[in-house]
């Protein structure tokens, strides 16, 4: 307040803020008064993401932190996608690493966050050779399961990687459990413990640890279905095909959802969604659903649109095909035409093919669907 303020300076203040990266749009405006100039900035928020420190084992998450916030940095956890502030944060870490004599550039990408459909800033320290002598396990079935205890190999031997690691728990490490039963095991944090001294610069090689909580062993307590008119709930029990008090076997019980998707697809319902609430009743080691269908409108069959084909062999395919126009569109038969069908049309021909793009274009006013195949 008081400083002697141009157009310039004001325009130069907005880009300031705009070069951060936490404001997607910065707007000013400013009228005279007789105190001064008053300016007011709106700002829009940018799109940010959780920042994850991926191979620090130097320092803890809250360290790392704090060196953020000792340059000066707002941080709350998350990071933008671009700008002036997230370079600042690179080399506030930087110059955290020089303190232990440690050298490597900090740099940072957006990644698939594991177990989510949301994105993470990765930041990482290039070309350190810190590995990962070993893996330990609290739970005794992660250290004897033999899918996982051929697997590990995928971390042990490796660079030493938080994200990595995190992406071997969710893919190889829980099925094992939500198979068995385990739906809700929780994986604590990892913590590496150096080998050697890790305040020298020649401590490279690390073990892993990782506290794993099975939690409750789940037993299937049933589904209760509303909304749908085509199929009974007896008949989505048995689509299901989930025994009552049998532990619940995750993969088994998604291949069930996908029949239950599937013997609606066979019947012409393309648009069918069932919203799935699963309720845990952990005093009774079960877990129940409660499961709305909304059906949508049933498609019959439109037009048979081919390219990539010659006149021959378009006639040749369209006399094959098993879904006449006006009936029940199969979304089964379509799939399975598109995979091995077309092929098998052809296999005592002159024509080849790589591959079949497909799309389905469906119309919800004259409820039908066009199916286009192009051959390649």
């Amino acid at each position: 307040p008081g400083t002697v303020v141009t157009r310039d300076d004001i325009r130069a203040g907005a880009n300031k803020l705009s070069n951060l990266g936490w404001f997607s749009q910065v707007n000013f405006k400013f009228q005279g008064s007789a105190k001064g100039v008053e300016i007011e900035f709106t700002l829009q928020d940018a799109a940010s993401a959780p920042l994850w420190f991926d191979n620090f084992p130097w320092f803890t998450d809250a360290e790392l932190a704090a060196a953020i916030r000792a340059s000066g940095l707002l941080y709350d956890g998350t990071a933008p996608e671009t700008g002036t502030a997230l370079d600042a944060m690179r080399e506030a870490l930087a110059q955290l690493l020089k303190t232990k004599n440690i050298e490597g550039d900090v740099e940072g990408e957006m990644v698939q966050a594991p177990e989510s459909e949301g994105m993470v800033e990765r930041f990482r320290v290039m070309k350190t050779d810190v590995r990962v002598t070993s893996l330990e396990f609290s739970d005794a079935l992660a250290q004897t399961d033999p899918s996982i205890t051929h697997s590990v190999d995928t971390i042990v031997g490796k660079p030493y990687s938080r994200y990595f690691l995190a992406v071997f728990l969710s893919d190889q490490v829980r099925p094992v459990y939500t198979s068995k039963g385990y739906l809700r095991v929780h994986f604590g944090e990892p913590v590496a413990l150096f080998a050697g001294d890790p305040t020298k610069p020649l401590a490279n090689e690390i073990t892993l640890r990782v506290t794993i909580e099975p939690g409750v062993l789940y037993r299937w307590g049933g589904a209760t279905w509303s909304g749908q008119v085509v199929l009974a709930g007896a008949a989505l029990d048995g689509l299901l095909a989930m025994k009552t008090n049998e532990p619940v076997d995750a993969e088994s019980l998604e291949a069930g959802w996908n029949r239950v998707t599937r013997e609606y697809g066979r019947r012409g319902y393309l648009d069918v969604k069932m919203d799935r609430t699963p309720e845990y009743h952990d005093a009774e080691a079960r877990v129940t659903y409660a499961v709305h269908i909304t059906e949508g409108p049933q498609y019959r069959m439109g037009d048979l649109i081919l390219t990539g084909l010659s006149l021959t062999a378009e006639r040749k395919l369209l006399s094959n095909w098993g879904i006449p126009r006006g009936d029940v569109f199969d979304n089964n038969y379509f799939e399975s035409f598109v995979n091995d069908g077309a092929r098998r049309i052809f296999q005592d021909s002159t024509v080849h093919f790589t591959r079949v793009e497909h799309l389905l274009r469906p119309n919800p006013q004259t409820k039908t669907v066009d199916v286009l195949l192009n051959f390649k």
